[in-house]
């Protein structure tokens, strides 16, 4: 054995090279895979040696040369290959064993549109339709965007246009779409009267649409940010009125999801309807995790599935731009930064004033407005200084769709990755997206 073929040792670089008998071939061989092992060390990528021009005398000596730098190249590809696929692995390991530890139920990992990883506990499947919670919302926002390419509306439009009954309201009646679906309407949310149908029964609400619609007006339009049911029915409320004028053929915005994007991926959400039939897409749905997933690729994919577009790629690409005052929400969707905390986290205390405001007397006023204050000067902490580059700061590394018990679609695409979390509706509130994207992108100290 050369001297350079026992620096390789036994690596598969060095097992080919040193299958040439010829001893200027084998030396050459082995200085190839030597320097194709040392690039790969230092984190570089394999040289490519270009060919030149060789005398006939050589020609036999220069292709089987040639044949010895791809074999070496081949041989380099497959262990970095390998070598991948093991980290992979064994990162998908770690965040599925924090998520366990977290009352995780199933979690799937496909990279580039291809599963690699499932983890389920004990009475669950990957293929087992699953609660999405709030994480219904994003569907949404998607029936907005495919609305606005057939030319049924505008973002910008006053919703007034449509739902008539906003008109008289001097901050109803300016409220655009967009800031309805960036929840920066000032609609109050009505989260403890209509988030569920046991609280509707109890608030004797039978049609949370009109419920929605008669909702108060928390703030004026664009000021504040408030998480809540309220604006998704609406919405639904407004599009199923805009396909019944243009003779769509669509009873209601489910029924349109269904023709537009459903069918075509293949997947049929099982959808909770209020007591008159209002499809709840604010956190009525359930969908198994594969189905979930494929939906994801399909908006990690610029809104392409089976090499068909299904919603031009611009308009994918609004669902992730932030418009309103929360700058970690975009159209239905949250938005993921490398210091971003959980969507929970984000507006558990507006919330909780939300639902103080809904009560009668002047201390709950006094401790929702507290509480508001505070929340607002917490985000003030927590949002960047503006800088020079503040676009290129402010770029999500992804964005998610997210409901309660920590259902999560994560869309990394920088990383070629979709993401399924499922977890116990009433489960850990420990959980967060920061700590288990950590461990799934190998970012952990």
């Amino acid at each position: 054995m050369s001297a350079i073929g026992v620096g390789l040792g036994r690596s598969p670089f060095a097992m080919r090279a040193l299958q040439f008998t010829n001893p200027t071939l084998r030396t050459l061989a082995c200085a190839l895979a030597l320097g194709t092992l040392l690039g790969c060390a230092r984190g570089g990528e394999p040289t490519v040696v270009a060919a030149s021009a060789t005398p006939p005398s050589a020609q036999s000596n220069a292709h089987a040369v040639g044949n010895a730098v791809g074999e070496v190249h081949k041989a380099a590809n497959e262990q970095s290959s390998t070598e991948l696929r093991a980290s992979l692995l064994e990162r998908c390991r770690t965040a599925a064993a924090y998520s366990r530890e977290h009352d995780g139920e199933v979690m799937l990992v496909l990279v580039h549109g291809r599963p690699v990883f499932e983890d389920a506990a004990a009475g669950f499947s990957a293929r087992t339709p699953h609660v999405l919670a709030s994480g219904s919302k994003s569907f949404v926002g998607v029936a907005a965007m495919c609305a606005v390419e057939d030319g049924f509306l505008s973002l910008d439009e006053r919703v007034s246009a449509t739902i008539t009954e906003w008109q008289s309201d001097p901050r109803k009646s300016k409220v655009t779409i967009r800031q309805l679906l960036s929840l920066a309407s000032g609609l109050e949310g009505l989260s403890a009267k209509i988030d569920s149908a046991a609280s509707a029964r109890e608030a004797g609400i039978t049609d949370r649409a009109q419920a929605s619609i008669d909702a108060r007006m928390l703030a004026a339009p664009g000021e504040r940010f408030i998480y809540g049911p309220s604006s998704f029915y609406v919405f639904g409320e407004l599009l199923k009125r805009k396909l019944q004028a243009a003779n769509a053929g669509d009873a209601d915005i489910l029924a349109y999801l269904d023709r537009r994007i459903f069918t075509p991926l293949e997947i049929q959400p099982q959808v909770q309807r209020d007591g008159v039939g209002n499809p709840n897409l604010a956190g009525g749905c359930r969908l198994a995790a594969t189905d979930w997933a494929r939906f994801g690729e399909f908006i990690r994919n610029g809104g392409v599935s089976k090499g068909v577009s299904l919603l031009s790629a611009d308009l994918v690409a609004q669902l992730s731009q932030a418009t309103g005052p929360n700058q970690r929400y975009g159209l239905t969707w949250w938005l993921l930064s490398d210091d971003s905390t959980d969507a929970e986290d984000d507006v558990a205390g507006t919330m909780a004033a939300d639902r103080l405001e809904n009560r009668d007397g002047p201390i709950a006023r006094r401790l929702a407005a507290r509480l508001r204050e505070r929340e607002e000067a917490r985000a003030a902490r927590s949002s960047p200084a503006p800088t020079d580059n503040a676009a290129k700061d402010s770029a999500p590394v992804g964005f998610m769709a997210a409901g309660k018990g920590k259902q999560r679609l994560y869309v990394l695409p920088e990383e070629g990755m979709t993401v399924v979390r499922f977890g116990a509706l009433n489960g850990s509130r420990d959980f967060h997206d920061s700590e288990f994207l950590k461990r799934l992108l190998g970012q952990t100290e």
